[in-house]
């Protein structure tokens, strides 16, 4: 049963991550494409809009297709933890609750995708077709400090000060 679970957090954080990469490239699900994310990035201080909004839409879509495939989990793992880290920071002046504009949301994206690096991706997985599976407090620690500093390291060096 639990390889059914991770299979289903896969399948719906995973898909949900690659339609927020899709909403900020190309526009899809009513997104703003990547234009329109340019500005959004820019108006929470990312000094290049453009290249902030492509940075993000590609590790959304590539860390989400690499969930919902269980393919390099940890790593997939460690990019929307990074990914989420940005996310927060930029709500959390707003407090915890998503109803307010809060950072619940990317909290509850980036504990699931530390969990799947913990427990692993299961057995429908790429990963465990090549065996090359990877679980434990290890990975999943590793994903966790991976992700945050690399989600810290974008956050302080790509934005401006004044913000």
């Amino acid at each position: 049963m639990a390889g059914t679970g991770r299979l289903i957090i896969r399948g719906v954080v995973g898909g949900l991550t690659i339609g927020f990469g899709g909403r900020k490239l190309f526009g899809w699900f009513g997104g703003g494409g990547r234009e329109r994310t340019a500005e959004n990035f820019e108006s929470f201080g990312y000094r290049d809009g453009r290249a902030m909004a492509t940075l993000a839409g590609a590790t959304e879509i590539t860390a989400g297709v690499g969930l919902v495939t269980g393919t390099a989990t940890p790593l997939a793992a460690a990019a929307l933890i990074g990914e989420m880290v940005n996310a927060a920071a930029v709500h959390r002046r707003e407090g915890l609750w998503a109803e307010n504009g809060g950072y619940e949301y990317p909290l509850v994206l980036a504990t699931a995708a530390a969990c799947l690096a913990w427990d692993g991706p299961g057995p429908l997985s790429v990963d465990r077709a090549l065996g090359r599976e990877r679980t434990g407090p290890g990975w999943g620690l590793g994903a966790v400090a991976l992700g945050v500093t690399a989600g810290t390291a974008v956050w302080r060096l790509l934005r401006d000060e004044k913000h």
